[in-house]
C-alpha cells in the first residue's frame, strides 16, 4: 500500500506540472491586442508574471515562464512593449522552448474607424525549428463595429519578415515584404456569458505554398453564481516548416470552476 500511494501520489504531481505547462503555454499565445487596454488611462501601466518550476519523481522535470507588458497612453498615442518566454524540460527532451517579444505603437483617436498602427517583433520557437524571426510592419486598424456589447475590427499589415527555419538537414531563409490581415470581435452574449474570436492570416502572394493561419476562440460562461465554464481554442498553421516538423500546432482547453 505505501508504493502504491507513492506511484499515486507521483502520477498527480506529474498531472499537476503538465497543467501548469499547459495554462503557462495558453498564457505566452494570447494576442497583443488582447493586451492593451481598451479604454486606457493616461500614463504608465504594465505587469510582470515570472514562474519557476522543479519537480523529481521518475524523472526530472523543469519548467520556466515569464511575461512582461508595459505601456504608456497620453491622448492620442499608445506605446506597448511585452515579451514572452516559455521554457519545459522533462529529462533531458524539451517539449516547450518558445518566446518573443514586440513594440507597438498606436496613435489612438477613438472618435475615428481608423487608427494607425507600426510595430517591431521577435520570435523564435526551437520545438518548431525557427531559429528567429523578425518582423516589422504597419497599417490601418478598421473599427467596423465598437459598442458595449459587440465589437469588430480588421487590420492589414504590410510587413517585413526574415526567418530562418534550420536544422541539422534543412535550412529555409526567408527575407521579403508581405501583407498580413487579422479579423477580430468581441461578443457579450448575455449578462454571464461572452464570446472572443482572432484570426490572422498571413500568405507568401510570391510563393503560394507558403503561408501561415493563426486562430483563437474563447468562451466564457457562468453558469451560477458560483459554477462557471471556460472553453479556449487555438490553432496554429504553417504550410511550409521543416519536414519533421508538424505543419498544425493546435490546443484544447476546457474548464470548470466553483466557488464556494
Amino acid at each position: 500500500m505505501p508504493e502504491m500511494n507513492c506511484i499515486m501520489q507521483k502520477g498527480i504531481l506529474t498531472f499537476a506540472l503538465l497543467m501548469v505547462v499547459c495554462v503557462s503555454t495558453l498564457a505566452q499565445i494570447v494576442s497583443i491586442d488582447k493586451r492593451r487596454t481598451k479604454n486606457p488611462n493616461k500614463g504608465f501601466q504594465g505587469d510582470v508574471n515570472l514562474g519557476l518550476n522543479f519537480v523529481h519523481t521518475s524523472t526530472d522535470m523543469m519548467q520556466i515562464s515569464s511575461r512582461f507588458k508595459l505601456q504608456y497612453n497620453d491622448n492620442d498615442n499608445t506605446y506597448l512593449f511585452s515579451s514572452d518566454l516559455g521554457y519545459s524540460k522533462v529529462d533531458d527532451e524539451s517539449n516547450v522552448n518558445n518566446g518573443g517579444m514586440m513594440f507597438k505603437y498606436n496613435y489612438w483617436v477613438p472618435e475615428k474607424i481608423i487608427i494607425a498602427e507600426a510595430f517591431y517583433q521577435y520570435q523564435y520557437n526551437r520545438i518548431k525549428q525557427l531559429k528567429h524571426r523578425h518582423i516589422i510592419g504597419g497599417g490601418p486598424r478598421f473599427n467596423i463595429a465598437d459598442k458595449e456589447k459587440f465589437s469588430l475590427f480588421l487590420v492589414a499589415y504590410t510587413i517585413y519578415l526574415n526567418e530562418l527555419f534550420e536544422t541539422s538537414t534543412y535550412e529555409r531563409r526567408k527575407s521579403l515584404v508581405k501583407f498580413s490581415s487579422m479579423l477580430s470581435t468581441e461578443w457579450q452574449m448575455a449578462s454571464n456569458a461572452a464570446l472572443s474570436h482572432s484570426t490572422y492570416y498571413e500568405p507568401d502572394y510570391s510563393d503560394p505554398a507558403d503561408f501561415r493561419i493563426w486562430s483563437e476562440t474563447r468562451f466564457n460562461i457562468k453558469i451560477t453564481k458560483k459554477f462557471s465554464f471556460a472553453l479556449y481554442l487555438r490553432f496554429d498553421y504553417d504550410n511550409l516548416v521543416p519536414p519533421e516538423v508538424d505543419p498544425l500546432f493546435y490546443t484544447i482547453n476546457n474548464s470548470f470552476s466553483l466557488k464556494f
